[in-house]
């Protein structure tokens, strides 16, 4: 091999250094903004809680406060305070459903409220 030879073939293998490098900065960078999208942080003193009701127009009541609909806790969920609180779900026509629960700061907790018909 003669010496321009040697330059060409460290030109080649410098481009293909740096092609993948760009390559995996920018694998690294579609990750990092991927991860963010996705992270949801829980504010101090928080719970990420959420319900999955089989009636979306229920309501939902935390501590005997109405909060909301089943469908507006459904998929994303909100944040309530951690500690003990007693959770309902209600509709007319449907039995209620209740549940105490104990949520730890910083946890993620759903309730699964299943409404059955009342049978007149």
């Amino acid at each position: 091999m003669t010496g321009k030879d040697d330059d060409q073939d460290r030109d080649a293998g410098s481009g293909r250094a740096a092609l993948g490098l760009a390559r995996g900065l920018l694998l690294l960078a579609a990750l990092a903004l991927g991860a963010a999208g996705c992270a949801t942080t829980i504010p101090r003193g928080a719970v990420a809680f959420r319900v999955d009701s089989n009636v979306n127009d229920a309501t939902v009541w935390v501590d005997d406060v109405l909060v909301g609909s089943a469908k507006d806790w459904g998929k994303d969920g909100k944040h309530i305070k951690a500690g003990f609180h007693r959770i309902e779900i209600r509709h007319p026509g449907y039995y209620s459903f209740f549940q105490e629960v104990e949520l730890p700061e910083g946890s993620h907790a759903t309730v699964n409220a299943q409404l059955r018909p009342v049978v007149e």
